[in-house]
């Protein structure tokens, strides 16, 4: 059984300003900068419009039909969102969920191409689901850390076996953790 050892970092609160608050706060600067520039931009435009439709002989018949578009999008655009629930494929059968156990594996890896796409077809085909994956590069190829979660009748044995076939070569022995 393996302990993998968890680290916290401690949050400083200071009252001097670290360079990442300084840097946030110019962020925050920079986009309310350019969200007050975008409404200045939207008002110009609205100005725009209102004057043309007041001024202009059509603007009435302009105002409407912008109304009508306006009201046609939002139809659509409600048709459209729902539409999807309805005529999407039926939600999966409530099926018994089988037991799973977790399990650390790592192994080494010549740098090919899809050489990680074959370890993962295989896991795919027991039903492995990879929980996460690092690759951590050597000079000549790389060592893949999975953790696993596989069905409870997997054995060690059977996960290396897939890792093998994959064309990986196991660093050590699969491990389960509690």
């Amino acid at each position: 059984m393996e302990h993998t050892e968890h680290t916290t970092t401690a949050v400083h609160t200071s009252a001097t300003p670290t360079p990442s608050r300084t840097r946030t706060r110019t962020h925050r600067w920079r986009r309310d900068t350019v969200e007050l520039a975008a409404v200045f931009v939207s008002v110009t435009a609205a100005d725009l419009v209102a004057k043309v439709v007041v001024k202009g002989h059509d603007g009435p018949v302009l105002l409407a039909a912008s109304a009508v578009a306006l009201l046609a999008t939002t139809l659509f655009h409600t048709w459209w969102s729902h539409r999807q629930h309805l005529h999407g494929p039926p939600p999966p059968a409530a099926t018994e969920i089988a037991p799973t156990a977790l399990w650390r594996v790592r192994a080494t890896v010549e740098d090919s191409p899809a050489g990680l796409a074959r370890v993962c077809t295989a896991f795919a085909e027991q039903q492995v689901m990879i929980v996460s994956m690092q690759s951590h590069p050597l000079p000549r190829g790389a060592v893949d850390e999975f953790f696993l979660r596989a069905p409870h009748a997997l054995s060690g044995t059977d996960l290396a076996a897939l890792v093998t076939t994959g064309g990986h070569d196991l660093l050590d022995a699969p491990t389960r953790i509690v």
